[in-house]
């Protein structure tokens, strides 16, 4: 929205690349949120808890807006089973994969319109990105399973990086290709076919 410059809020404001939360203080922000709203079970250990909200930054693969989205999501399903059903209003890990994919189902006309226009090899370069976890593609395995030359799919993934679909994720000399939207890739997968 504010790096194109069709739209209405370009160069608008400093650009921020904050990169990933820091995974050990929103984990225990997560955990310390949902204990003080009583949305874990009395049954639920310290580990478990623990362990939920992991779940939570590992569905939202550490992006920002999209953790406090399902964050957001959940509490909000937590609230409305708490004033049905108390005895229900716990966070669980079957509730977070409910809660990402209800997420999912309602962007679905967003994800479908960036879908829609792609090319034939984009769409192939989403999927091989997905398939590969983002490593290693242009290797012989994954252009010749996708149909792609490796030439296409680094082309492709210029493209949809300049776009703001994808990034790259460089680390201790490691480059990983991660989608900007995790949601995206996970829509992918249950419906792309």
């Amino acid at each position: 929205m504010t790096t194109d410059a069709s739209r209405p809020f370009y160069r608008l404001g400093t650009l921020l690349f904050i990169g990933e939360l820091p995974r050990p203080e929103f984990s225990r922000f997560l955990l310390d949120k949902f204990t003080f709203a009583d949305f874990f079970s009395v049954k639920t250990d310290e580990t478990e808890k623990r362990d939920l909200t992991l779940k939570i930054l590992d569905l939202a693969e550490d992006v920002p807006y999209n953790v406090q989205m399902l964050a957001h999501s959940l509490w909000n399903r937590l609230l409305q089973i708490k004033f049905g059903a108390p005895e229900k209003s716990f966070l669980t890990a079957d509730l977070i994969d409910e809660t990402r994919e209800k997420i999912i189902r309602q962007s679905d006309p967003f994800y479908t319109q960036i879908w829609n226009g792609l090319t034939t090899i984009q769409k192939k370069t989403l999927t091989a990105v997905v398939e590969e976890d983002g490593q290693n593609l242009q290797s012989n395995r994954v252009t010749t399973r996708s149909g792609v030359s490796p030439s296409s799919i680094r082309r492709s993934l210029e493209s949809l990086i300049s776009q703001g679909v994808l990034r790259q994720d460089e680390k201790l000399g490691n480059i990983k290709i991660r989608f900007e939207d995790p949601f995206f890739a996970h829509w992918i997968r249950l419906f792309s076919n």
